[in-house]
């Protein structure tokens, strides 16, 4: 019996080309067959499951150089130049009826013996398809760890402390305590703001930035909880406006300060 062509299955397995209606024949009755293509099928299962459904990365020289000495691999043995998109792809196993599989079991009983050293040659042929698939799949592990170890080991910028108060209560709010923080957050400068005081159902507290004489002032946003961040805009000077004042302000859609001031302190750098 001819047996399928090795390049056949090994195509067939990756998904690269479709079984014609003759081949599809031929592995219905023949067990040795079916067997290789089902174990080049596990082979590139095993080899796209490295990368999950990311698309493999052609390795540098330096890396496929590396692989090929650690794996021994023989000189004529290549990576491939390109994964095409459908490479990447799971390959579904053909769904089939309950009959066809007890034919199959039957076939599989009563299979021919295959010369040895037939099978070393085919097997051979099959090992010069399986080999670069896999290579391409473990350089790609690689290429990728490199990626995450260099992002993790790439410094991150830390936060510069620019200025913080301790935010006192006002006469009517005996008892409040808060504090406010300016940090510099790459191109942003950040204000966290703590507020230690009891607030009525429904009340809202917003956080400003007043001048020294009370006669200029900038809304940051209101606080949820007793402690929240707000982004100071660009162009806004601290010198010019030192003070953090946390106001109770009532639900009447004024966004004018109410002067009902909960904690306020001045910062200094």
């Amino acid at each position: 019996m001819e047996h399928s062509d090795a390049e056949t299955l090994a195509l067939a397995a990756m998904g690269e080309a479709p079984i014609d209606p003759a081949e599809r024949a031929h592995l219905d009755s023949c067990a040795v067959c079916r067997a290789e293509l089902d174990a080049l099928r596990q082979t590139v299962s095993v080899a796209r499951s490295t990368l999950g459904e990311g698309a493999l990365s052609t390795p540098s020289g330096a890396v496929w150089s590396a692989i090929h000495r650690e794996l021994g691999l023989a000189p004529g043995i290549r990576p491939p130049i390109e994964t095409p998109a459908a490479a990447v792809r799971p390959l579904p196993a053909p769904a089939e009826s309950a009959p066809a599989e007890r034919a199959r079991a039957d076939q599989s009983r009563s299979a021919p013996v295959v010369p040895l050293a037939d099978a070393r040659r085919r097997r051979g042929a099959l090992r010069s398809f399986i080999v670069p698939v896999a290579a391409s799949a473990a350089a790609a592990a690689l290429v990728a760890g490199g990626i995450l170890w260099w992002g993790a080991a790439e410094p991150v910028d830390p936060a510069v402390t620019v200025a913080s108060a301790d935010l006192d209560a006002l006469p009517a709010w005996q008892g409040a305590a808060g504090s406010a923080l300016v940090l510099q957050r790459g191109d942003d400068r950040v204000v966290t703001v703590t507020v230690d005081a009891p607030a009525p159902d429904g009340a809202l507290r917003e956080v400003w930035l007043l001048t020294p004489e009370v006669d200029g002032l900038i809304s940051l946003g209101y606080l949820e909880g007793s402690s929240d961040e707000f982004v100071i805009p660009a162009g806004v000077d601290l010198a010019e406006y030192p003070i953090v004042d946390v106001s109770q302000e009532p639900l009447d859609g004024d966004p004018a300060h109410s002067g009902d001031s909960v904690v306020r302190g001045t910062l200094e750098a």
